[in-house]
């Protein structure tokens, strides 16, 4: 219980929260924007909507073959017919039977192309076929909670009861990218396969085209059901952003959903910064114990939350609400209330005021001005009473 607390006192716990409610003027349907940095979803749109995602579902599947497979730089030869069954309008890097390929070249394939060979061949060469496969992907949708997930193939290609949101797909994102090997795969803008006979661009290329110098990697999508779709992170100043956008019509540009993401990260680069709304050992309140002992409702660091530059500190109210006074039981770390800070009748941040102190037993201030008061009565006698047999002892 003893080391509960002491877990407890090193946590804070975040409200995900909109300062304003942004109305960013983007094409897509679908999107999710979060500020890595402290893990808060800084902007929505139809997050958990149940959509298509198309080939961004391709991050799973990069993602389970670095998992799966040990030696990435393992060739084999790629077997007569193995790309027969996939439709021939699907994005493809070329791969042909008889060719001497890496699963390295697959991968890459997969996540910088978005080639449905590639995705394809790593399924039959991982699991012996796709479905079995498909399985794996499943499986680990179920381990990270993507609850509106279930995936029917490894190309992203629409499919009767495939399906996902722009919120389950960040939260794999996110988690792919903390494999270093899955992120030196996302980071790379050319690759050339280990035979020599493509290179691949990936999305950091198109991005710079846009002045996107902030853009770090990504996975593009399109299926005339999905839309165009994009998942990408980036970093501009230390803060690090995550998105996700789904349903954009091409009709208005083939790269629509790279100019959505230029317009959500510059729109946050431009009007949001972090700021500090508590510091360190500040006095939020001073309550106190049973026995009249101060206690001083402080947070142990500074407070920074990520917020829209038009917000003044003085604005936010910070305060505490809880126990008003400790009793004889409550031991340091235990839980005695809330730290709140408000914008605008909003709540923007909370976190748990834990007791910074054991409380013991004192004498109240009372009973120690009754003790005070009787022993200098009790003095104050014995010293008349001293002083008058004195008196009477010189007469």
């Amino acid at each position: 219980m003893r080391n509960i607390r002491k877990i407890i006192l090193l946590i804070l716990l975040f409200i995900p929260f909109t300062v304003f409610a942004d109305d960013i003027d983007i094409y897509s349907r679908n999107a999710v924007v979060i500020n890595l940095n402290n893990n808060e979803i800084i902007y929505e749109k139809n997050k958990d909507e149940v959509i298509n995602v198309a080939s961004m579902q391709k991050i799973m599947t990069t993602l389970v073959a670095i998992e799966e497979i040990d030696n990435i730089d393992e060739s084999f030869v790629i077997p007569e017919g193995m790309f027969s069954s996939l439709d021939p309008e699907l994005m493809m890097v070329g791969f042909s039977s008889n060719d001497k390929v890496t699963y390295k070249d697959l991968i890459y394939g997969t996540m910088l192309k978005s080639g449905a060979d590639a995705a394809y061949g790593l399924a039959v060469r991982v699991s012996g076929s796709e479905s079995e496969y498909v399985k794996l992907m499943n499986e680990k949708a179920v381990k990270l909670g993507l609850k509106n997930s279930v995936f029917k193939n490894t190309t992203g290609m629409d499919e009767d009861g495939q399906h996902s949101s722009v919120n389950d797909i960040a939260i794999l994102f996110k988690y792919a990218l903390n494999n270093k090997n899955f992120k030196k795969v996302v980071t790379t803008e050319k690759y050339t396969t280990s035979n020599g006979n493509f290179t691949i661009t990936g999305p950091i290329g198109v991005a710079k085209k846009y002045d996107m110098s902030y853009f770090l990697g990504g996975k593009t999508g399109y299926t005339d059901y999905a839309g165009k779709c994009l998942a990408s992170f980036g970093e501009k100043d230390g803060v690090k952003f995550l998105i996700v956008t789904a349903g954009a019509d091409p009709s208005v540009d083939n790269n629509i959903n790279y100019l959505d993401h230029k317009k959500i990260y510059e729109y946050f680069i431009e009007n949001y910064s972090f700021q500090t709304i508590i510091k360190k050992n500040d006095i939020i309140d001073t309550i106190y114990t049973s026995y009249d002992e101060e206690v001083n409702i402080t947070v142990d660091k500074n407070v920074k939350l990520y917020l829209n530059n038009s917000v003044f500190l003085k604005d936010i109210k910070v305060y505490y609400k809880g126990k008003n006074e400790l009793s004889k039981d409550i031991k340091k770390g235990d839980k005695i209330g809330k730290i709140v800070a408000e914008y605008e009748g909003n709540v923007i941040y909370e976190e748990d005021a834990l007791s910074p102190i054991d409380v013991k037993f004192r004498l109240k201030t009372i009973h120690k001005v009754i003790i005070g008061i009787v022993i200098f009565l009790v003095l104050y006698t014995y010293l008349k009473k001293k002083k008058r047999r004195r008196n009477k002892k010189y007469r």
